[in-house]
């Protein structure tokens, strides 16, 4: 089975819509994403590996021009029922698009780890950012990416179908290498506050107390949960 199929038979599985995966700790990260990515009404936006499709509504309610891409079309298709407004692609976001626009914002959340060929990706999305144009990446940061036996093939399987770790390092490393500006990087969500319970305590703080606790926490070890890059052209 190639990878393509197998992220279509997972969007039908597994329900990325449920109501369960919107915890706590998921809304600060996605309201963090959203500070970083400063979306404006008007802006064209692609939203690369799209998923359930969480940034690509927010974006079109702030009036961007959405365009959701997505190896599954049943998540493309839900995306659509929620807001008509957004564009949706059925593409392989590791291969070069058949489109001719160009993007003032392109995201890519959580999606760099999964590519087998993340240099390859990069130099593809390089190619829509229009001159003044930005590229907001996030990654899971430091994984330690545990593996299963396959049952078919008895070969090593990584969980979460994560091929890739990175750290600061080796993500602005791939990024400058492939002809981009890095601008921002930044580790983010710390590993103490769920542990303590903090993101429920917290939960209905303001964005930017949140903001401060999670630097804060920084002085108990560099456990962060995602890291953020944001990119320029030259």
């Amino acid at each position: 089975m190639n990878h393509k199929e197998h992220y279509r038979l997972d969007a039908e599985a597994f329900d990325y819509w449920a109501d369960y995966h919107y915890t706590p700790a998921e809304k600060r990260r996605n309201q963090f994403t959203f500070k970083l990515a400063k979306v404006r009404a008007g802006q064209s936006v692609l939203d690369i590996g799209s998923g359930r499709g969480w940034f690509s509504l927010h974006a079109a309610n702030l009036g961007a021009d959405v365009t959701a891409l997505d190896l599954s079309a049943s998540n493309l298709q839900r995306i659509k029922q929620e807001d008509s407004r957004i564009n949706t692609l059925l593409a392989d976001a590791a291969e070069p698009l058949a489109i001719d626009k160009k993007f003032d914002l392109l995201v890519a959340l959580e999606v760099l780890e999964h590519i087998v060929n993340p240099g390859l990706a990069i130099a593809n999305w390089k190619s829509m950012l229009k001159p003044t144009g930005r590229l907001l990446i996030t990654v899971p940061y430091k994984e330690l990416i545990r593996y299963s036996l396959c049952i078919h093939c008895n070969g090593k399987t990584p969980h979460n179908a994560h091929l890739h770790s990175f750290d600061k390092d080796a993500l602005g490393n791939l990024l400058i290498a492939n002809g981009l500006r890095v601008c921002h990087l930044e580790p983010f969500s710390h590993k103490l506050p769920p542990l303590l319970r903090l993101d429920k305590i917290t939960q209905n703080f303001p964005l930017p107390i949140w903001c401060w606790l999670d630097r804060l926490c920084r002085l108990t070890g560099d456990k962060y949960h995602y890291l953020a890059a944001i990119c320029r052209l030259p």
